[in-house]
């Protein structure tokens, strides 16, 4: 998945949230009932600080078991966290899998998505959808995560012949941001039905 098929325009969407729903209070949750004890604010920003390096190779997860279990007072073996992290994942987005079937024939599918590979490996074995997509750019491999425009433009100059992808959803406003500031048409997802007519406000689907 390193060159674009044909001349295809190309349709960026995130992956977690967009085509796999996430249970972040479910998570939270099962975490805090393992902990024996409600995990605050404090402790889920500190966290998602160790976590980040993950997100962007740099560390791997079981490198930073150790300074997560300090943090939380706890002592979890590495294949309970693993087991823990995918947890998140509930089930395929209602409706995308239908609908990136039916734009598939058209369109250059490329997943852009913050993740660290132990989630990675965990969706592609586990979720159908991931096998409709044309190519992945995920944040572990590229050294660098979104909101930098940095793995943006991987998007542009590996699968887009330079030109800016047809149309790109995400379900961080944040990240829609950045890439309006790129210059590509972008919306925030809600479902798929309003992604269906963000696609098809300018282009006839076969």
């Amino acid at each position: 998945m390193t060159a674009r098929i044909g001349k295809k325009p190309v349709i960026v969407l995130d992956v977690c949230g967009v085509l796999v729903d996430i249970d972040l209070k479910a998570w939270v949750a099962t975490l805090s009932k393992r902990l024996g004890k409600e995990l605050n604010a404090a402790s889920a920003s500190l966290l998602h600080k160790l976590i980040f390096p993950v997100q962007t190779g740099e560390k791997s997860l079981d490198d930073i078991i150790p300074a997560v279990n300090g943090c939380l007072g706890v002592s979890i073996a590495p294949e309970e966290w693993r087991d823990l992290c995918c947890s998140i994942f509930k089930r395929e987005v209602a409706g995308m899998n239908e609908m990136l079937a039916q734009l598939k024939n058209d369109f250059f599918l490329v997943a852009l998505t913050n993740i660290m590979e132990v989630h990675w490996t965990f969706l592609l074995k586990t979720y159908e959808i991931l096998k409709i997509i044309d190519a992945y750019v995920t944040s572990y491999r590229e050294g660098v995560a979104k909101p930098n425009p940095e793995i943006y433009q991987a998007v542009v100059d590996r699968y887009c012949d330079g030109r800016l992808p047809y149309f790109h959803t995400d379900d961080t406003p944040e990240y829609v941001e950045v890439a309006r500031r790129m210059g590509w048409r972008s919306e925030v997802f809600n479902s798929a039905s309003q992604f269906k007519r963000e696609v098809l406000k300018s282009h006839s689907v076969k």
